[in-house]
């Protein structure tokens, strides 16, 4: 199927990865920009930061979350496998990050699965820059970048086990 064409075609696994990211990241960030006007737009949410800096952690946040997606998409045997997969990140994220409940009353070890999901860095620093006008722990900026990485070379990798690469 798919992964036949990306053995033959004329591309290195990185451009096939950076061509990934650009396509999902271009979509991503379309929804993005529509959900955060409606925040500040129609439901009067207010941004005391400066536009600018939204914008850069929402694109951090996406390179951060389409390294997870893509991993998975390539870690899966099946598009059935790869839905079951994406459904426990999206539980994970939901129950992890501080949305429901503050890391800060997780134990431990929750903890530390809490801060392995961009989302939870995302979200608070969305939370400091729209209700005190700027980050507060810039180091969440750092881990969104570090996640984002890691994730990418962790897919880079295994995209090329996949198709049998070694560009």
């Amino acid at each position: 199927g798919q992964m036949d064409r990306f053995r033959v075609a004329p591309v290195t696994s990185m451009e096939l990865l950076v061509g990934k990211y650009i396509a999902y990241a271009v979509l991503s960030l379309a929804v993005s920009a529509i959900v955060g006007v409606l925040l500040v737009g129609v439901l009067r949410i207010p941004l005391l930061g400066s536009i600018g800096m939204f914008i850069g952690i929402i694109m951090l946040l996406t390179f951060a979350s389409l390294g997870f997606g893509l991993l998975i998409s390539l870690v899966a045997d099946s598009e059935r496998q790869a839905v079951q997969l994406s459904m426990l990140m999206l539980l994970a994220s939901v129950f992890f990050s501080g949305f429901v409940l503050p890391v800060s009353d997780f134990v431990q070890w929750m903890r530390y699965i809490a801060y392995a999901l961009p989302v939870t860095h995302g979200i608070s620093a969305l939370q400091d820059l729209m209700l005190r006008g700027r980050v507060v722990d810039t180091w969440m900026l750092a881990a969104l970048l570090g996640i984002g990485v890691v994730l990418y070379v962790g897919s880079l990798l295994r995209l090329r086990r996949v198709i049998g690469t070694a560009d």
